[in-house]
């Protein structure tokens, strides 16, 4: 079975984690900070979730730019100039978690270079990686357990039930720029935390560009002497609709030699074709596949800011989350899909949140179909003075849209098991000639760059 992986990024999201939802996922991924900053209200959702987890400790965040690891704290209303201060949840993760040289960040204001990693000789200091290796592993093995007092302690089945499914070694950010560098201090970082904690299942994460992933021979080169116990990956901004034919075989290639050195691979944001290379008639090529809740399928290591959210609807057939306006065009005015509730369920979806709109909405599939683009004017200034208005979905358009979102994703990870590799990669083409004579190429050509360059790698 392959692994679906849920992003936990802020407590509002607790509610699509608990409950009917807990059958729609396997693991919880928590961030590093959010640990760090709240220990015992995450140990109390665990223990409510009753799922397996694993703990981000997201060291690569201190090699970038230090304004990213801030937030503006002016006064607006008054239009101060901007005020940046360092989050309070990324002062405590580096100073009283991860400590030197990551509580250097904060202290000097500056990011961990490679330098920070060697001696004047040129070599790795071994003691430095030896204390990142020990504080960074024990933050993930630690933090939670030691925030339950000891009362709760006392009745716990087994400590276990607090501790991750696996820890990830320290690693950083893999680009073009200063790569052998940052890749031995990744390596070493890795071979270091399995020496000091032997009984402990650890796993490699590798974080990249999608020009580095062009050096894939070197990371695979590296990776066979070290035979991971798993491999977590993220390439940065692998957008898997805009991928062009070569860009999805130099992907394949890639995961093919590393599943000959280990034998769990992990993608941390990953779409429908990552989903798909979990295939066991391929080799599973992948072995699970992460995301947020009703995002996160690609997400930028450095982070650029989420801007202004607008009313999105996840089309099953398209494997894709589409601006509501362009969902509707196809849904009701090329296709006709809002006829009846037999032709929606037929060609639109069937999900459990859609089908308890239909109901509520007394059968009007129109009405239900349109309560995803609820949206309300909002008006704001910038700086500079310039008024802007915009639509924002509604807080119930946002939340049935991502648990719709979330019923379909479930639904993708079953389809594994259910249809042979052949008959999914048939359905994307059915999709595509469905769809495209009535937008053009532009919402669904992927669905096509997908099948051709998935088709031959049956094995």
């Amino acid at each position: 079975m392959s692994v679906h992986i849920y992003h936990y990024n802020t407590n509002s999201e607790q509610r699509f984690f608990l409950g009917e939802n807990r059958e729609l996922y396997d693991i919880i991924a928590l961030n590093g900070n959010i640990v760090s900053y709240m220990p015992a209200g995450v140990a109390s959702f665990i223990s409510t979730a009753s799922k397996m987890f694993y703990i981000d400790p997201q060291t690569h965040a201190f090699q970038h730019s230090t304004i990213n690891l801030k937030r503006d704290v002016s006064n607006k209303e008054e239009r101060e100039p901007p005020k940046f201060e360092f989050k309070p949840s990324i002062k405590k993760l580096a100073q009283e978690r991860l400590g030197s040289p990551f509580s250097l960040v904060i202290e000097e204001d500056r990011p961990i270079r490679t330098t920070d990693f060697f001696r004047n000789d040129g070599e790795i200091d071994d003691n430095i990686i030896t204390n990142i290796c020990q504080n960074v592993v024990s933050f993930q093995l630690e933090t939670i357990m030691n925030s339950l007092d000891e009362e709760t302690k006392e009745f716990l089945d087994s400590e276990d039930d607090f501790r991750p499914e696996f820890v990830i070694a320290p690693y950083f950010y893999l680009s073009p720029r200063q790569f052998r560098e940052w890749f031995k201090i990744n390596i070493e970082c890795y071979r270091k935390s399995c020496e000091i904690f032997p009984n402990i299942q650890i796993y490699l994460s590798l974080v990249v560009s999608k020009k580095a992933l062009q050096r894939g021979d070197e990371i695979i080169s590296a990776i066979s002497e070290l035979k991971p116990m798993g491999i977590l990956i993220w390439i940065d901004e692998h957008i898997e609709e805009d991928l062009i034919e070569n860009d999805i075989s130099i992907y394949i290639e890639f995961l093919r030699k590393l599943k000959k050195h280990t034998d769990i691979i992990y993608n941390n944001h990953g779409g429908y074709l990552s989903i798909l290379l979990c295939h066991k008639e391929i080799g599973s090529l992948l072995n699970g596949v992460g995301h947020s809740i009703n995002y996160g399928e690609n997400r930028s290591v450095i982070p650029i800011g989420g801007g202004i959210p607008m009313a999105r609807f996840y089309l099953p057939s398209v494997h894709s989350r589409l601006r509501f306006g362009d969902a509707l065009h196809i849904v009701k005015d090329s296709k006709k899909w809002l006829r009846s509730r037999d032709d929606y369920r037929k060609n639109v979806c069937c999900c459990t949140q859609c089908m308890e709109l239909i109901k509520e909405k007394k059968g009007n599939i129109v009405e239900a179909f349109d309560a995803y683009g609820e949206s309300y004017p909002v008006t704001f200034r910038r700086r500079s003075g310039t008024v802007i208005s915009l639509e924002y979905p509604t807080k119930e358009a946002r939340m049935i849209a991502a648990r719709h979102y979330l019923f379909n994703k479930a639904k993708e990870f079953s389809d594994l098991e259910e249809f042979s590799f052949e008959i999914l990669l048939q359905k994307l083409e059915n999709a595509y000639d469905e769809i495209s004579p009535y937008l053009g190429d532009e919402l669904v050509a992927h669905l096509l760059n997908w099948k051709e360059a998935l088709k031959d790698i049956i094995q």
